[in-house]
Formats: C-alpha cells, sequence, structure tokens
C-alpha cells in the first residue's frame, strides 16, 4: 500500500513552466505543438481558437488601418 502524499512533496507531473525556451523559432514551435496538443486534448477548445484568429485578424487590420491615416 501506498502511503498519501504529504501537501508539501513536489507534485510528479512535468511543469512547463520549468523547461526553457527562448524567442524564435523555437518559441514558436513549442507554442504551436502546444496550441495542438490542446486542440486534440480539449475539443471543446476548437472554436475559441477559431474565434481568436478571425478577432486577431480583424484588431490587426484596424491597427493597419489606423497607422496608415
Amino acid at each position: 500500500m501506498k502511503p498519501s502524499p504529504r501537501p508539501d512533496d513536489p507534485h510528479p507531473a512535468i511543469n512547463i513552466s520549468k523547461i526553457p525556451v527562448g524567442g524564435g523559432i523555437a518559441g514558436a514551435m513549442v507554442a504551436a505543438a502546444i496550441i495542438v496538443i490542446g486542440l486534440i486534448g480539449v475539443p471543446i477548445t476548437r472554436p475559441f481558437l477559431v474565434a481568436s484568429i478571425v478577432v486577431g485578424g480583424l484588431v490587426a487590420l484596424v491597427r493597419r488601418w489606423i497607422v496608415r491615416d
């Protein structure tokens, strides 16, 4: 029988905040991989991804128009 974990014991899972990733292409690849894993693991998030891409594109267009005027 395993002893029950104490509150002070570290969690045995991987802590993503402890993995060092810089900017550039490596950071973009890690971000894309995390998004894909999230979309596969939690299918209900797919409409939110589509909505965020649409809203982000609209915001980018509005900002571009504002800067040009």
